[in-house]
C-alpha cells in the first residue's frame, strides 16, 4: 500500500522502462513500515529458471561498501578506532598512508588512485583455496599510488575499502566476513558472501563491441560462456576483495537491511547512522559531494544517499532518502560500469 505522501504519476510497470535492457530486473521503495512499490521482469536465466521475486539472488559489487563503512563505524563505536585516527598507525606496513585517516578513506579522500578491478575476480571453484588476505596486500604493495595531498580532492578508489577491510579485521580479531555476517547481517540471512545455487540470478554482458573490450579486461574463455542471444553469460564467481564489492543479496535481505537502517534497529546508533549520511567536506572546507561510503544526490528536493555496484553481469543501485524515511533499489543483471542513476527515473513516479 502506498504511504500516504507518495502517489504514483502514472501506472506502473518496470517493462515500460524502454532504457532497461537487462534480461531481469527487481525494483523496490519502501519505508520502516514496509514495502510501498515493487516490481519484478524476467527469469533467472535467459534460458528458464526461476521468476525473478523476493528471493532472487544478486551480487552487490560496489554497493558493499556500505556495509564496510556501517562495520567501521561500528568500530568506532566499540571505541576501537576513531575517523580521525590514523590509518597508518593501523596499517604501517604501507608509507602510502602516511597523513590520511580513516575518514579519508570512507569518503574517499586519501588520494590513491584506483586501479581497473574488473579481473580482481576468481571462479566459485576456486574459492576453497583463494587467499584474501595475500591478494589484499599483494595489491596494495603493487598497485597503490599516491595521485593527491589527503583531502585535496574526493576520488574514488576500491583501495581505499581494502584498506578498510584490513583495519576491521585487524581490529575486530576476526576475518572481514566473519565479522560482518555476525554484526553487521546479524540476524539477515538474506545476505551472504557466497551464491545460493537455487536462488542465483545469471549474469551477462553485450556481446559485439562491448564484448570484444570485455576480452580486453578478462580471461573471456575462463570466466563467461559462449554467447547467446546476443548476450554472453558470466560464470559464477567472487570478487577478490570482499569488503570493496563481495556481498550479495535477495531483495528480501535489502528490504531488512534497509528497513532496519530508517528504524534504527541498532546496526549503528542513531548519531553513527546520522553522521554516515552527512556529506564531508574537502580539507578547503568545499562540500565533497561524498559521505562516509554514499555519494549524495536529490531528487525533486529530497537528500538522497546513494551508492552503484556494477561489473561481471550485473548493474545495481541503492538508496536511502532519510529525511523522508524512503529507501530504493534497482538490481539488474546485465553488466553497467558507471553511476547510471537509473532510480532517478523510478522513485520519481511516487515523490
Amino acid at each position: 500500500m502506498l504511504a500516504s505522501n507518495l502517489s504514483p504519476t502514472k501506472s506502473f510497470e518496470l517493462s515500460t522502462h524502454k532504457w532497461l535492457k537487462a534480461p531481469a530486473a527487481y525494483y523496490c521503495l519502501l519505508d520502516k513500515e514496509g514495502i510501498i512499490q515493487e516490481q519484478a521482469k524476467g527469469t533467472s536465466a535467459i534460458n528458464g529458471g526461476r521468476a525473478i521475486d523476493e528471493k532472487s539472488q544478486f551480487p552487490l559489487f560496489s554497493i558493499s561498501k556500505t556495509f564496510t563503512a556501517i562495520a567501521v563505524l561500528q568500530l568506532q563505536e566499540q571505541g576501537k578506532l576513531s575517523l580521525e585516527s590514523s590509518a597508518f598507525d593501523l596499517l604501517p606496513q604501507y608509507n602510502f598512508l602516511d597523513g590520511v585517516s580513516i575518514r579519508h578513506l570512507l569518503s574517499h579522500q586519501s588520494g590513491l588512485n584506483n586501479p581497473i578491478p574488473i579481473s580482481w575476480v576468481h571462479l566459485v571453484e576456486e574459492e576453497e583455496d583463494f587467499d584474501y588476505q595475500r591478494f589484499s596486500f599483494e595489491i596494495l604493495s603493487t598497485k597503490a599510488k599516491r595521485k593527491y595531498a589527503p583531502a585535496q580532492k574526493a576520488v574514488y578508489s576500491n583501495l581505499n575499502y581494502l584498506l578498510l577491510g584490513e583495519i576491521v579485521e585487524k581490529l575486530s580479531g576476526h576475518s572481514f566476513k566473519q565479522y560482518i555476517l555476525e554484526h553487521v547481517l546479524a540476524g539477515n540471512p538474506h545476505i551472504d558472501f557466497k551464491w545460493n545455487n537455487e536462488l542465483a540470478v545469471s549474469g551477462y554482458h553485450e556481446a559485439g563491441i562491448n564484448g570484444w573490450i570485455l576480452g580486453l579486461l578478462l580471461d573471456r574463455s575462463k570466466f563467461t560462456e559462449p554467447k547467446r542471444n546476443k548476450l554472453i553469460q558470466f560464470r559464477k564467481n567472487y570478487l577478490n576483495g570482499p569488503s570493496y564489492g563481495g556481498l550479495l543479496a535477495s531483495p528480501r535481505g535489502l528490504n531488512l537491511h534497509l528497513q532496519g537502517l530508517l528504524q534504527g534497529n541498532g546496526v549503528l546508533s542513531e548519531a553513527s547512522c546520522k553522521l554516515m549520511f552527512t556529506e564531508q567536506s574537502l580539507g578547503s572546507g568545499k562540500p565533497s559531494g561524498l559521505a562516509l561510503g554514499w555519494f549524495k544526490g536529490a531528487l525533486k528536493g529530497r537528500r538522497y544517499l546513494h551508492h552503484a555496484g556494477g561489473g561481471g553481469g550485473f548493474y545495481l543501485e541503492l538508496r536511502v532518502y532519510p529525511e523522508a524515511g524512503l529507501a530504493s533499489y534497482l538490481l539488474t543483471n546485465k553488466s553497467g560500469f558507471s553511476d547510471q542513476r537509473r532510480l532517478d527515473a523510478l522513485d520519481v513516479q511516487f515523490l
